[in-house]
């Protein structure tokens, strides 16, 4: 074979070929060193961006376009702009050596007629050489789109430009060029209408109505007088604003009536902060528009700060025992952190069996989707249906009347024949209604929670069980954290004009319960129905707080029972319960607490127990 090789090379046909695809090779080397990869316009993208101090502002959206920025704002008040090209990480490799010159142009059909534009700069580059981009006036997008080289701003017609980068690659012209669309606007943003101002202790809550076209709202300021302290930064350009004259009405020309920092397009109020209480300060509202530009002046309202009460200073008001540490506002300590701390060090101390890697967060995954996957968890034991020996499956439901061949006694060895071994954690995550009776510590008729905080509301809660046993059904025991939040308006010291400030009230119980499940019961296997029972303490953390004010902090014992029932959602189709599971793979629950919280016989507690149901999903851990 050797010789033969030999003999093919030795052949002059054979090394004339071998010559040709060396000096191809060589060449299409060369061509792919020297960046011969033809280049698309999708390896390029235009941007547009606007001096902003030392930084600089990306103007438009990505889509391609500018709008609503060029209009009489930036006609009358002209700054400094920057084109950009951004080339992709793919066209940057297919430059490979070669340099790409660029030409920015203003104009219609740059591309076509290149002549017929604007020149705004040319630079070149490469893909280890990088240049800076060309600045122009923003006074010649106006120029371009109206034709002219002088327009008049209090006159504006609305026109549109286009910005192009025309391209070379080692002096060769490109057949694409990137482009960006700039529009001409005639348009103002118009002024918000309909300014309240509720007071509040040391502040007021502005509120006010947008216009009737936020196309061209950015954001929102609010002006008032007397001025404020220490006055905002201004969201807006002071080009072009004219002043207005009288000491009583704002005026966006003076940056120190600024009471608020920008408020963004989509709010329509703002909590102004570190006024007087007793001054009357009038309020006024503009509109800021894309460019930096202002409306006219809102109508002003009048509103003087005055001290609130909320619900804490309520309940104690109407002679409420239960203290609580003081906090200033800001410094709350975040409770539910100590509750998940603790289902943490819960879960990590247990004994985790193998295979069940993980387990917990698929579990977590599953109720916060909706959903269980039944994959997998379908008895897949073949039972052959040509075997004539094999044992008949009864007719029958009922699993106590038709026991498995190998079943010994239930009551002695109840999990003998399970499918599964039994789990040794539970995890239930529900809601339920959850109204506080704070209001029953009152006689006579005082109820300063269903004042401050009127409707109804809802406590999410989430619970971790740790099963001991499975004699006669599972024994064990569960810790549950929950979390509620009511909030409402604080009242003036009348204590029945709501203010601008909210008052809130935060509750985090903290339950320890022995628990029995009927899991072992025969039959009800079959129907995924277990019903269960639960009994232990409680301790609950509070919180009253109100906006500027300080916040209140409290423990209250106290202890609870509940009865319910957990429905497999086999029934739903989502697999088949099998003996040994209490949950499994997913469980509807539902049952009644009681919870008396009233200080356990401890005086100075706030009372926070409850009659109420409880609802969720549960699962096998």
């Amino acid at each position: 074979m050797l010789t033969s090789h030999r003999r093919a090379l030795a052949h002059p046909a054979t090394r004339a070929l071998l010559g040709l695809a060396f000096l191809a090779a060589t060449l299409c080397s060369t061509a792919s060193s020297t960046g011969a990869v033809p280049l698309s316009s999708s390896d390029f993208s235009l941007a547009l961006y606007e001096a902003s101090g030392s930084s600089w502002r990306a103007l438009g959206n990505g889509s391609g376009s500018v709008g609503d920025y060029f209009g009489p704002h930036r006609c009358s008040c002209p700054v400094t702009l920057s084109a950009a090209l951004q080339i992709s990480s793919q066209g940057q490799t297919d430059i490979g050596l070669s340099t790409i010159g660029v030409s920015f142009l203003l104009g219609a059909n740059c591309l076509s007629s290149p002549a017929s534009c604007s020149s705004l700069g040319k630079v070149s580059f490469s893909a280890t050489q990088s240049t800076n981009s060309p600045t122009f006036d923003s006074s010649l997008v106006f120029q371009s789109a109206a034709g002219v080289s002088s327009v008049v701003c209090s006159s504006l017609s609305a026109g549109s430009t286009t910005l192009w980068a025309v391209l070379t690659q080692d002096g060769v012209a490109l057949n694409f060029a990137p482009m960006l669309a700039l529009a001409v606007i005639t348009g103002t943003v118009s002024a918000p209408t309909a300014v309240t101002a509720l007071p509040a202790n040391q502040g007021l809550l502005v509120s006010w109505t947008p216009p009737s076209d936020t196309s061209l709202v950015a954001g929102y300021q609010v002006l008032c007088l007397p001025r404020p302290t220490a006055a905002a930064t201004a969201g807006y350009e002071s080009c072009g604003i004219g002043s207005t004259t009288g000491s009583t009405i704002p005026t966006p020309a003076d940056a120190t009536e600024l009471c608020s920092a920008e408020v963004s397009a989509a709010s329509t109020s703002t909590h102004l902060n570190g006024l007087v209480n007793g001054t009357p300060y009038t309020v006024a509202v503009v509109a800021i528009d894309p460019s930096g530009g202002v409306s006219a002046l809102s109508p002003a309202a009048v509103a003087a700060p005055e001290p609130t009460q909320g619900f804490y200073e309520t309940y104690k008001k109407a002679g409420g025992t239960a203290t609580g540490c003081a906090f200033v506002s800001g410094g709350r300590a975040s409770w539910m952190c100590v509750g998940l701390a603790a289902l943490v060090l819960v879960a990590w101390r247990r004994r985790r069996r193998p295979g069940n890697s993980g387990s917990a967060v698929v579990v977590l995954a599953c109720a916060l989707a909706g959903s269980a996957h039944a994959q997998g968890l379908q008895d897949t034991t073949p039972m052959p249906s040509d075997d004539r020996t094999a044992p008949r499956r009864a007719a029958s439901d009922d699993w106590a009347a038709n026991p498995p061949p190998s079943r010994n006694d239930w009551a002695e060895n109840p999990r003998a024949s399970a499918d599964v071994p039994s789990p040794d954690w539970g995890i239930e995550v529900g809601f339920s209604p959850y109204n506080p009776n704070v209001d029953s510590e009152f006689s006579g008729g005082a109820h300063p929670f269903a004042d401050t905080f009127p409707g109804h509301h809802l406590m999410s809660e989430v619970e971790l069980d740790h099963y001991l046993g499975h004699r006669l059904g599972s024994w064990g025991a569960g810790l549950r954290v929950g979390y509620f939040r009511a909030t409402g308006s604080a009242f003036l010291e009348d204590g029945v004009t709501r203010s601008g400030d909210e008052t809130g009230l935060r509750i985090i119980p903290f339950s320890l319960s022995a628990l029995y499940r009927a899991d072992g019961m025969p039959g009800l296997w079959r129907a995924a129905l277990v019903p269960y029972a639960k009994a232990g303490l409680d301790l609950a953390m509070w919180t009253a707080n109100t906006t500027g004010g300080p916040s209140h902090t409290g423990l209250t014992p106290g202890w609870h029972a509940a009865t319910g029932v957990s429905i497999g959602l086999n029934l739903l189709g989502f697999g088949s319960i099998r003996r040994g599971e209490i949950a499994g793979p997913a469980a509807l629950f539902f049952e009644w607490d009681w919870a008396v919280l009233n200080g356990l016989g401890m005086s100075h507690r706030l009372h926070l127990g409850d009659s109420t149901w409880y609802a969720g999903l549960a699962f096998d851990l």
